[in-house]
């Protein structure tokens, strides 16, 4: 069973997704049939890194969200990442360009490690404060789970995945997202948004009935 993902690290709800998506192949005790395969999508691809605002500045100056309902949306964030055991550290978030990071998936994809990557990212990003768009973070939090580094630097920014990252996104536009997560069972069944588990299950029981 293929699950293709499309997501973004600077992303809560896909952190939220991925985790409820675990949650149901724990649950239906599917770990040996389900391969996962994580696509690239980017919320903001000219994103500028700006370590001297909050994510809540950056929203509110650039999305024209009004502060309150980015304060309430973000309580509402840690709520329901606290009911999975993740500790969203939204006040802690540097603002950061995601591009390199998603690199650094294609490099652990073909190292056979890209779900370990895309969690510590997102660890990284959401209760760690870490930049993510800092080679030097990049290769901490790869060696960290195991990945060969020594040509780290030249996997990310030498074009190496280039060509994957690029269908990624094409991809994704001809699918018509404009968000994500995304979630693709076996090119049958599709899950948009971080739904709840159960959501999950019914499509992992759909699939692995057909």
């Amino acid at each position: 069973m293929l699950i293709e993902i499309w997501s973004d690290i600077a992303c809560p709800f896909c952190y939220l997704g991925l985790t409820k998506l675990h949650k149901a192949i724990e649950n239906l005790n599917l770990h040996e049939e389900v391969r996962m395969e994580l696509r690239t999508f980017l919320l903001n691809p000219s994103q500028k890194t700006d370590l001297s605002k909050s994510i809540s500045q950056y929203l509110h100056e650039h999305k024209q969200i009004p502060v309150d309902q980015i304060e309430t949306m973000n309580q509402r964030i840690v709520q329901q990442g606290a009911e999975f055991g993740l500790d969203f550290q939204m006040d802690q978030i540097k603002v950061a360009n995601t591009i390199k990071a998603h690199l650094l998936l294609h490099e652990a994809h073909e190292q056979g490690l890209q779900w370990a990557c895309k969690m510590r990212l997102l660890k990284a990003y959401f209760t760690e404060g870490k930049n993510i768009d800092d080679i030097h973070v990049l290769q901490a939090l790869a060696q960290e789970i195991g990945m060969k580094t020594e040509h780290i630097d030249l996997a990310i920014l030498g074009g190496k995945h280039s060509r994957a990252f690029t269908q990624d996104l094409q991809e994704a536009q001809e699918l018509g997202l404009r968000g994500v997560p995304y979630f693709i069972f076996d090119r049958k069944v599709a899950i948009h948004g971080a739904r709840e588990v159960e959501a999950f299950e019914r499509a992992l029981g759909v699939d692995s009935a057909t």
